[in-house]
Order: C-alpha cells, then sequence, then structure tokens
C-alpha cells in the first residue's frame, strides 16, 4: 500500500493469539504496532512476525510503540488520587515457589534496556518524573535511548540467532520512531504538555536523518475541551520539527462521546493536518471518516478506545457481532430481534441486507446459523456464567477485520456526503425497538462530519 495513502489502517498486536489473524490479513493493512513491552516479553516470536510482514513479500510497514507513559505517574481510577508507585504495571508472580508482587519482567527488562531514568524508577519503585528531564543534556539523552531501541532491538534478536545473524543488516526499519511520552494528567497539563514538545523537540535532533519522528499526545478526554492545551499544540508541536503526532485520549469513545467531544476532535485534527501527519492511537469508524485524518490504530476487535489506566481483574469480555451498518458490535441475539422487519429469512436476504463477507457467506448455509456468532458454552464443570466459545470469538474478530478493511477502502474513495448518505441510510434502516438505543452515535457523527 503507498504510503501517501489517506485513511490508512493500522492494526495493533496485543498478544501472539492474535498471529493467525495478522499473518492471514496483514498484507491488507497499511501498517503494524506492537508495544516495546511486547517486544522485550516474546523477543523471538515477535521479531519473526514483524520480519514476515514488513519484508518485500507484503511490505507492511511496522512501528514499535516504547510505552514510555507507564513508568511515568498515573491517576487512581476508583480514588482519583495521584500515584507514583509504578502499581499499574505490576502483577503477582512465582519467585521461588513465592509469590511476589512487582514490576512484571516485560517492564523491567524493558527500563534496563532503556536505561537513565526508566532504570531508576524501577530501583526506586517511583515513578519517572518531570524533574528527571530538568535540562536538555539529560532530555537529549533519554529519547535518543528510546529512539536506539525502537530501531534496534529487532538486529539485536537477529544477531542473537546464528541462524538468522546475515539477515541483521537487512531487517527493515520502523515507517517512524515515537519520542518519549507520557500522560498528561488533567491536574498537570501545563508542564506534561510542555515535556511532550519538549521530547518531540529533542528526538528530532538526535534521530537519524532518515527516520521520521512521531510524537504522541496522551491525555484525557477532558484534555479536548481545554483550548489553551489544544491550541499550544497546534502553534508548538510543529516547530519541533516531528513529522506526525499520534493522538490518544484516555476514555474518548467515538460511539459514547457527546458532540462537543467529536467537534474538538476533528477540529484539533483538522488544525494540525496543516503541518503533520496526524493519527488517532486509539479510534474507530468515526476517525476513519475523518478527511483530515492521516490515520488510525486499534486492535483485533478491540481497543477503538482505551483508557491509559488499566482495569485490574477485569474478565475478558465477549467478542460481539460488528453491525456494518451501524459500525458497532452488538450482541447476536438483538441483531436476531431485527430480521423480521427487516424481511430477512433466508442466508441471501441476510447477505444483502447485513454482511456478505466471506465469513458470514461461510457460516450461514441458513439463516437460523447466524447464531453462531454468538455461540456460548459453561468452559468448565463449575463455572457459574456461561462464555463465548473460542470459535464465535474467532468469527466474529475475522468478520470484523474483513469489515474494517472494506471501510477503509470504501472511505478512500467516498466523499463526505457518501459517507453522511450512508450514515442516514442505516438511521433509517435500523429504525426499530431493539436497536433505538444502539444508534445514538450516528446522529452524533452526521452532525459532526456535516458541520463546515
Amino acid at each position: 500500500m503507498s504510503k501517501d495513502k489517506p485513511h490508512q489502517l493500522i492494526f495493533r498486536m496485543g498478544s501472539h493469539s492474535e498471529k493467525e489473524y495478522l499473518t492471514k490479513t496483514g498484507r491488507f493493512l497499511d501498517g503494524l504496532i506492537v508495544g516495546a513491552n511486547l517486544l522485550e516479553a516474546t523477543p523471538g516470536a515477535t521479531m519473526s512476525l514483524l520480519l514476515k510482514l514488513a519484508g518485500e513479500k507484503y511490505g507492511v510497514r511496522y512501528y514499535v510503540d516504547p510505552m514510555s507513559y507507564v513508568f511515568g505517574v498515573y491517576t487512581d481510577p476508583k480514588s482519583g488520587e495521584r500515584r507514583e508507585d509504578l502499581d499499574w504495571i505490576k502483577s503477582n508472580r512465582k519467585v521461588k515457589d513465592k509469590t511476589v508482587w512487582g514490576i512484571k519482567r516485560s517492564y523491567t527488562a524493558l527500563a534496563e534496556r532503556y536505561g537513565g531514568p526508566f532504570e531508576a524508577a524501577i530501583e526506586r519503585g517511583r515513578a519517572v518524573d518531570v524533574s528527571d528531564f530538568r535540562n536538555a543534556t539529560n532530555g537529549k539523552k533519554i529519547c535518543q535511548s528510546v529512539i536506539d531501541y525502537q530501531l534496534t532491538r529487532i538486529r539485536l534478536e537477529l544477531i542473537k540467532d546464528k541462524e538468522l545473524v546475515e539477515f541483521a543488516e537487512d531487517a527493515p526499519d520502523p515507517a517512524a520512531v515515537f519520542a518519549p511520552y507520557f500522560y498528561i494528567e488533567p491536574g498537570n497539563k501545563q508542564a506534561l504538555s510542555e515535556l511532550a514538545i519538549k521530547t518531540a523537540a529533542w528526538s528530532v535532533e538526535v534521530a537519524p536523518k532518515n527516520i521520521p519522528v512521531h510524537a504522541v499526545i496522551c491525555a484525557d478526554r477532558s484534555a479536548l475541551a481545554d483550548s489553551t492545551l489544544t491550541d499550544r499544540l497546534v502553534t508548538e508541536l510543529p516547530k519541533t520539527g516531528i513529522s506526525g503526532v499520534w493522538l490518544w485520549f484516555s476514555r474518548f469513545f467515538e460511539a459514547d462521546a457527546d458532540v462537543a467531544d467529536l467537534k474538538a476532535f476533528r477540529r484539533l485534527v483538522e488544525n494540525l493536518s496543516g503541518h503533520l501527519l496526524v493519527y488517532n492511537m486509539h479510534g474507530g469508524f468515526f476517525s476513519l471518516a475523518l478527511e483530515k485524518l492521516t490515520g488510525v490504530s486499534h486492535g483485533i476487535g478491540y481497543g477503538e478506545q482505551k483508557d491509559v489506566h488499566p482495569v485490574i481483574g477485569q474478565s475478558t469480555p465477549s467478542v460481539r457481532y460488528y453491525l456494518p451498518d451501524i459500525r458497532k458490535r452488538l450482541g447476536v441475539p438483538k441483531i436476531e430481534l431485527c430480521f423480521r422487519a427487516l424481511g430477512i429469512e433466508t442466508p441471501k436476504d441476510f447477505f444483502d441486507k447485513v454482511c456478505d463477507c466471506v465469513i458470514c457467506k461461510g457460516v450461514i448455509e441458513k439463516i437460523s446459523d447466524f447464531s453462531a456468532f454468538g455461540e456460548m458454552r459453561y468452559s468448565r464443570v463449575e463455572s457459574q456464567r456461561m462464555a463465548q466459545t473460542p470459535a464465535a470469538a474467532k468469527r466474529c474478530r475475522y468478520h470484523f477485520i474483513l469489515n474494517r478493511i472494506r471501510e477503509r477502502d470504501w472511505i478512500r474513495s467516498a466523499t463526505k456526503n457518501e459517507v453522511i448518505s450512508a450514515i442516514k441510510d442505516a438511521e433509517r434502516k435500523w429504525n426499530l425497538v431493539p436497536m433505538t438505543s444502539e444508534m445514538t452515535h450516528l446522529a452524533k457523527w452526521r452532525e459532526v462530519l456535516s458541520a463546515e
């Protein structure tokens, strides 16, 4: 795919259980992003996948998210307190037959490779602070180590392998490198936004001139309403010399956001796009449809919104069926309740009115087969709740991937009016009682996309 194409679709790999999806559909993507923590946890397997997709055969561009924000301060989602204890990257693990609460091994390894304040943070058990970047000399050293990691980690893994060492020099570089970034807390926006601008500028100074440098602006959703902050970003980021910026507003979920936040996001994208490539690090159809957005990133069937603060102990949610017209994942029973009103009685009716992707066509031989996308079972004899079967989850993920690729291709050739018209058609078509509460986002998207 040409790197100059708009509306890029970049998948984020969350675990190696997703390898199958990426190896089968990755060649249709515009890019792949992996977190540095995953690269440290499973360097060989991650390197193998990146080389396969980024090699000459497929040429998929890749990015390594340095995940530097996890070493910074965070706000406890329950108490609202500012915390520096790094608990959000800790877990229970076995050490000499004892269970110990400590920093996850992948993050410890990552901090050791970054060195400087990252390694010191692990050793003292307290987060990296703005003061660690107190002068340009320190700041540039930190940026250099984070950039070097992104450029050399795969080669270092190849060098360790006697059979692959000869390919080390030819390993593809990432499409761009990220400057170190940290969460811009609501209570310290001034200092942390200034730090984001400084690390962007320092990274441009120390990075190889042939590698684009991108910044990540990671902040709470409330920052969208702060015109002082967003104006500063629009004014100052282009001056740093970076080529692109990735926006990540925690808790900003396109299907739930109000019109004001959606408009603020669109305005920020448009104001930045006059100078930079602009990506949404965790977005969905609404972001993909924005005319000025370069690209959108998300996981395989999830991750169109991501909170900075992970919810500890949360069970894995079911992978629901992505309803193409509504651009939203829904439970299978709710969709089935609409079949009679829509006149869906046969597989052909379903393919004409809901989805005709190869997954749906392969599953639905009679209309009752649609329930296979929501198949449930008791995973263990003692289980109290039914859970989605692995087969159903796989069907839903492949169906989503194919539809998201289809949406990307359609949006590239569609006009703004055609996108808005498609949203209107979906509202009319699915104006049914079971869907009343599921379509409120469509009217908001239409209003924001229509605005001049």
